[in-house]
């Protein structure tokens, strides 16, 4: 039996914040399992290890990575048809009042005097943590309003009207007169993140089975993001299937959309997440020839990306702290599980289907 295995991030360490999905996934979600009270490396490999029993089973298979540790895994969904959601939720604002969800409590896996006897060094990293959390989301806030300059020089001479025309031109391309008797479902992912190693996305994983893929080339705020949720709209008022594809920078835009039901995607081809065709199917859509910035503007955004990219630079620093502080909190509790209970706990989990 073969499958899917997709890849995402479950979290973005974006300018207003983290940014998690956790609760529009779990309305995907037939059944929701939040595993709680252990958090450490010990889950993850858990959550891994359920991955590839379900996958063995000929299930497609959506991973959500970690942005602090990338190799490892905090959320597996198992997709159709039984729509199984594993989720380490421990220090998540997830609201587990639902029929579809149950929460596997994994305090009693923990040896309490283990946890008592560290509870100084538990202490001490925190405060690290803390700290470094406070100056990497500083710095991102900082490195948005960066970027919003920079979108202030090439709004200025923006061709709106030939943007229009583009959109237009797009609806044509993509949907002509087809549309389904039926209500288009809309989805949310996020295309990648700043991590300890710098910006990462998961676009190839993500597009790997689409047949066709549409790379923007355009300046920032110049549209893009806006003529993608347009795209959305349009998608479910003719009963289309959407799933928005967010920034992982700034919360509130999109980075890509992808209609499954045509197998397509259009997505922001751009710095931090730049792509070129490479294969069958791959196109350019092209909206950087409808902006055309002065010398003076050019001047300008070669100053505002350089100070884009040093403040970027510190995020990715703070990031690398409070990821290693975070390292030594989840090696200790990693210490204090104990694992006869919990694979106990978690045996029922890995269901025989």
């Amino acid at each position: 039996m073969s499958s899917t295995v997709t890849h995402f991030f479950g979290q973005a360490l974006t300018g207003q914040g983290i940014k998690q999905l956790y609760n529009e996934i779990m309305s995907e979600a037939k059944t929701v399992y939040l595993l709680k009270g252990a958090r450490g490396f010990t889950v993850a490999e858990c959550l891994s290890k359920l991955g590839i029993h379900y996958k063995s089973k000929g299930l497609d298979i959506e991973y959500f990575h970690d942005p602090l540790f990338e190799d490892y895994i905090e959320a597996v969904f198992v997709k159709d048809p039984h729509n199984i959601l594993f989720l380490e939720a421990s220090n998540l604002l997830i609201d587990p009042i639902a029929s579809h969800v149950q929460v596997v409590s994994l305090e009693g896996c923990l040896d309490k005097q283990k946890i008592v006897e560290r509870q100084e060094d538990f202490l001490h990293l925190s405060n690290r943590k803390e700290d470094s959390y406070l100056k990497c989301f500083q710095a991102l806030s900082n490195a948005l309003k960066i970027h919003d300059d920079w979108e202030v020089e090439t709004r200025r001479h923006m061709d709106w009207k030939g943007l229009d025309a583009k959109t237009d031109e797009l609806m044509q391309k993509v949907f002509g007169d087809r549309k389904f008797e039926k209500s288009g479902q809309k989805t949310h992912r996020l295309l990648g993140t700043l991590t300890p190693g710098g910006a990462r996305d998961t676009v190839q994983s993500i597009t790997q089975n689409l047949e066709k893929r549409l790379f923007i080339k355009g300046y920032p705020g110049t549209g893009k993001s806006s003529m993608m949720k347009k795209l959305v709209d349009v998608a479910l008022e003719r009963g289309f299937d959407a799933q928005l594809v967010w920034c992982g920078l700034d919360s509130n835009s999109v980075d890509m959309v992808i209609l499954p039901e045509l197998k397509l995607c259009i997505f922001d081809s751009t710095e931090p997440h730049q792509y070129f065709p490479e294969r069958i199917g791959d196109e350019i859509f092209d909206i950087a020839s409808l902006c055309h910035p002065t010398e003076v503007e050019q001047a300008n955004i070669k100053e505002i990306v350089s100070n884009y990219r040093s403040t970027m630079n510190d995020a990715m620093a703070y990031a690398g702290l409070y990821a290693e502080a975070e390292r030594k909190v989840r090696k200790l509790l990693d210490d204090a599980i104990i694992i006869e209970k919990f694979e106990e706990k978690t045996a029922d989990l890995f269901w025989d289907i």
